[in-house]
């Protein structure tokens, strides 16, 4: 009787098991090899040339605050994209215009709008004929705007139940089955459009993906998965392209930038302590390719605050560094004006800053 009750235990124990072992079993199927954050040693020199700092800058309305994004046009005004007081991915929609438009030689304040189409606008962009491209990580829109500021159209499908929970599962279970709609944008960052008719989307915290859309915001393509291997990303964060058509990215948790020809073949990775972490990139005159330093304080536990803004060779060696004015300003997005003047929307603080080539002569 003894040795039936001691079996019958044994059995209930072994049935019990069962689901746990599928489960455990499961679990590490799904889970795959989410990557950790790369480190970025501090142990180099980071000093910039005298007159090479920027400033805060602009004359910006009440309510501006949390600079997310900037961008310059063809005619030189300045984009700021802002998220007033806002936190990271909130849910409540912006009762503040998000898009500031500022003359580039005063800085005065020209207008605004978009009060009431953002949660928690990311990126900004421009394209050559002057539209307006923003990014949003709670909405996970792309939004297209005229020179003038008018709705012109919004690429992305919307979530349904449960997608954002999977999505965000995702990044620790990387093998976890969420959609295959190439619409859904997960926390998308940065648009490049490029004058051929393709508009690349750096897509984003939850996809890891460069998405490819055409100018009337057809899918057309993609690359990229969570991973730190190349062509793989971890954060792409910013996007740009070269003159030629080369598509190059921010990919901010693995500390590099990589580039890629306009279908997505890999050509080239650049790491560097020089470099440090890419938060943005941007092509200036001479299709110079400059860089954004964003710091660590985002990406790893105890990271280094740290602002600077970097030009690469070709082989990715620094060639020319500005620094921020104030280290924990914790800049976010770059751009580069015509005449070389660099801009930077910054989380921490004033939430605009420049640098121009005057402020060098002077030095």
């Amino acid at each position: 009787m003894a040795i039936r009750e001691t079996n019958r235990i044994a059995r209930r124990a072994l049935l019990a098991a069962v689901p746990l072992v599928v489960l455990g079993t499961a679990g590490l199927l799904l889970r795959g090899s989410p990557p950790g954050a790369a480190v970025v040693s501090e142990a180099v020199d980071r000093t910039a040339p005298p007159g090479a700092t920027l400033t805060p800058w602009g004359r910006l309305p009440a309510g501006t605050g949390i600079g997310s994004g900037v961008a310059v046009t063809g005619s030189g005004e300045v984009l700021l994209l802002h998220r007033g007081g806002g936190a990271f991915a909130t849910d409540r929609m912006m009762d503040v215009d998000p898009i500031v438009v500022l003359d580039a030689g005063t800085g005065a304040f020209l207008r605004s709008w978009g009060s009431g189409m953002f949660a928690s606008p990311h990126g900004v962009s421009v394209d050559g004929r002057g539209r307006v491209w923003v990014t949003d990580v709670t909405t996970n829109h792309v939004t297209v705007f005229t020179p003038e500021g008018r709705l012109e159209r919004t690429i992305g499908h919307d979530y349904g139940f449960g997608l954002d929970t999977c999505l965000a599962v995702r990044n620790t279970l990387t093998n976890l089955p969420c959609t295959g709609d190439p619409y859904i944008f997960a926390r998308p960052t940065d648009v490049a459009a490029g004058g051929a008719g393709r508009v690349y989307v750096s897509d984003g915290y939850r996809n890891s993906r460069v998405g490819v859309f055409d100018d009337s915001g057809r899918f057309t393509g993609e690359w990229g998965r969570l991973g730190d291997d190349d062509g793989a990303f971890s954060i792409p964060h910013g996007i740009a392209l070269r003159g030629n058509g080369d598509v190059v990215v921010a990919d901010r948790r693995n500390a590099r930038v990589q580039v890629f020809s306009a279908d997505g073949r890999h050509l080239a990775t650049h790491s560097s302590s020089a470099i440090g972490r890419p938060y943005d990139v941007a092509v200036g005159p001479g299709d110079v390719l400059y860089v954004l330093d964003g710091g660590d304080a985002l990406d790893e536990k105890g990271g280094e605050h740290r602002g600077h803004v970097v030009t690469l060779a070709g082989d990715g060696s620094v060639t020319r560094r500005w620094t921020m004015a104030d280290q924990n300003a914790d800049p976010h997005q770059l751009a580069v004006g015509p005449g070389g003047e660099i801009y930077v929307a910054a989380l921490n603080g004033p939430p605009l800053w420049r640098w121009t080539p005057s402020q060098q002569a002077k030095a």
